[in-house]
C-alpha cells in the first residue's frame, strides 16, 4: 500500500498492482468519430454491453435505467436527424439511448429483494421505500436522480465497449423531446445519454490536454 507521502507515480503503481487492466481501460478509453461503417456489433455483444452497464451503482439498488438500442438503417437515419446530423451515429451502426426513471417505479420489487436477501427487515424496507418514493415526488429531484444514475450506467457501458475493443461515443447533443417521442418513452422516463457504439475504424487524434489534478482537486473545502 502506498504511503500518504508517496509520489504520484508510486501511488499509481500501487493501485495498478491490484487491477491494472481496469486502470488501463480508464486511462486509454477515448470518445471518437472514426467507426468502421462496414462492421456491426452482434446481438451477443450488445447484450453484454447492457449487462455490464446494468451493474453500475444506484441508490438503494433501484436501477432506474433502461437502454433503447437502434440498429435498423432507416431508424438510425432518424436518430441522426434528431442528433443534429451527427453522421458517426450511422457509421457506428448502433445507437443506444440510456434512459432514466423519474419515478421510483422499481421500488416494490427492489425492496422485496432487500428483505429476501436478509439485508432489511420488512418494517425497515417499507419505511425506506416510502422515503424513496416520497423523494421522487419532487419533480426536480426525480429528474436529477434519473440523470445521475443513468449517467453512471452510461459510463459503465463506455468502459465495457472499450474493454471489448469497440469504440463508444457519448452524446448529449440531441433533441431530447423528439428522441423520447420517436422511441416511445413513457412519460415518467427521460433520455439521458445517446451512445454511438461499433467497431473502430482506426486511430483518433491525440487526446486534447486535460486539467491537472493540482487544478481540479480541492481538499476539505473549495
Amino acid at each position: 500500500m502506498a504511503t500518504p507521502h508517496a509520489s504520484a507515480d508510486e501511488r499509481d503503481a500501487a493501485h495498478d498492482e491490484t487491477f491494472p487492466e481496469a486502470i488501463d481501460a480508464i486511462r486509454t478509453r477515448r470518445s471518437g468519430h472514426n467507426f468502421d461503417p462496414d462492421e456491426r456489433i452482434d446481438d451477443e455483444t450488445l447484450e453484454a454491453l447492457v449487462r455490464d452497464a446494468a451493474l453500475a451503482p444506484s441508490s438503494y439498488n433501484l436501477q432506474p435505467w433502461e437502454f433503447v438500442a437502434v440498429q435498423d438503417e432507416d431508424r438510425l437515419a432518424r436518430v441522426v436527424e434528431l442528433a443534429y446530423g451527427q453522421e458517426h451515429v450511422r457509421e457506428a451502426g448502433t445507437a443506444i439511448l440510456v434512459v432514466g426513471h423519474t419515478e421510483a417505479k422499481t421500488a416494490d420489487r427492489v425492496f422485496e429483494e432487500w428483505i429476501e436477501a436478509g439485508r432489511m427487515d420488512e418494517a425497515s424496507a417499507e419505511q425506506t421505500k416510502a422515503q424513496s418514493v416520497e423523494m421522487y415526488e419532487d419533480e426536480r429531484f426525480g429528474r436529477d436522480y434519473a440523470v445521475r444514475n443513468a449517467s453512471l450506467a452510461a459510463q459503465s457501458l463506455l468502459l465495457s465497449a472499450h474493454a471489448r475493443g469497440l469504440k463508444a461515443t457519448p452524446m448529449i447533443g440531441f433533441d431530447a423531446e423528439g428522441m423520447a417521442e420517436f422511441l416511445g418513452l413513457p412519460d415518467d422516463e427521460i433520455p439521458v445519454m445517446l451512445i454511438a457504439v461499433g467497431p473502430s475504424g482506426g486511430p483518433e487524434p491525440e487526446r486534447l490536454p486535460r486539467r491537472s489534478v493540482d487544478e481540479v482537486l480541492h481538499r476539505e473545502s473549495y
